[in-house]
Parts: C-alpha cells; sequence; structure tokens
C-alpha cells in the first residue's frame, strides 16, 4: 500500500484529521434530530452517507498519522495519540450500524400494509436502536475528541509550555517576559 505521507507540501495526516473532526460531530447532531420522525425521513439517508464518508476519512487519518511515526519524535505524547488513535473506528461504525438500522426500520414501518397492535416489535426495535444511535455518537464525538486533543498536545505541548513561562524566539535569540 502506497503511503500517504503529504499533500501540497503538509503532511497528510495534518489535513486529513479534519474531515472526522468536522463530521463525526456533525453526524451525531444528525442522530439527534433524527430522532424526530420527519427530520429522520428528510435527513437520515444523508447523515448515513456522511457517516461513510466520516469512516473513510478517519480511516485514511489513521493510516497517514502511521506514516508519520519514522518522521516525529516518540514523545509520550505522541505514544499517547497513536495509542488511543484507531479508539473511535469501533464506535464510528457502531453509530452508523445503528443510524442504518433506524433507517431501514422506518422503512419496514413505512411500507407495513397495516398498522400494528398492541406492542410493535418493530417499534420497539426502532426506538432501541435510536436510543443506540445516541450512545454511540455520543462515544464518537467523545473518542473524536480525545484522540484530537491527544495529537494536538504531542504537536503543541512544547509551545504552549513557552507561552506559559512567556519565552519567545525572535531571530534564533530567546527571551523572558511580556513585552
Amino acid at each position: 500500500m502506497l503511503a500517504l505521507t503529504s499533500i501540497d507540501g503538509l503532511p497528510a495526516h495534518v489535513l486529513l484529521v479534519h474531515i472526522p473532526v468536522v463530521l463525526i460531530p456533525l453526524g451525531a447532531a444528525g442522530a439527534v434530530a433524527m430522532l424526530w420522525p420527519p427530520v429522520r425521513r428528510a435527513i437520515g439517508w444523508w447523515v448515513a452517507g456522511l457517516l461513510v464518508i466520516a469512516g473513510i476519512a478517519t480511516q485514511l487519518a489513521i493510516e497517514s498519522g502511521k506514516s508519520l511515526r519514522e518522521y516525529v519524535n516518540r514523545t509520550a505524547l505522541v505514544r499517547e495519540h497513536v495509542h488511543i488513535g484507531e479508539n473511535i473506528r469501533p464506535w464510528l461504525l457502531l453509530m452508523f450500524l445503528a443510524l442504518v438500522g433506524v433507517m431501514v426500520v422506518d422503512e419496514m414501518i413505512k411500507r407495513r400494509d397495516e398498522p400494528a397492535a398492541g406492542r410493535d416489535p418493530l417499534r420497539i426495535a426502532g426506538v432501541a436502536l435510536a436510543v443506540l444511535s445516541i450512545l454511540f455518537s455520543a462515544m464518537s464525538v467523545y473518542w473524536i475528541y480525545r484522540i484530537g486533543h491527544s495529537g494536538s498536545k504531542a504537536v503543541w505541548h512544547a509551545t504552549q509550555v513557552k507561552i506559559d513561562k512567556g519565552v519567545r524566539e525572535r531571530g534564533g535569540e530567546r527571551r523572558g517576559g511580556g513585552g
């Protein structure tokens, strides 16, 4: 497999991670909006498609991150980021499957000839899948935040320490202070 290391002179990982960082929370917001049947029928399959794109972008981001390993210092922060980086995949997959399940059950309910009497197993399944989609959405958002935060910290921690100490670099010389 061809290593995806750069895009237009920048590390590919830096660019690719922004796709799931935007699309996963957007998909989660869509999952919440899909609790209302008219909204679900209007956007449900679009949200599922959005999550397919998020899944592909997530895989590309993970692979491009792996291709960076030999180019970055292996600090404790980088190791933490690498360690948790792949945790998003199962949650994103479960989120997608639950949302597709919600849509399939909704379609089945719409297409049946007569309404069910009493406890309707399809409606119960739909509610259960909707609850699961919200749970998996929350976990996906949690992990994408945590992974992104650890990656940002791994890249910017040394700079933040300088900012916190008031150390500035200009023309190769360092000076402390606030002015």
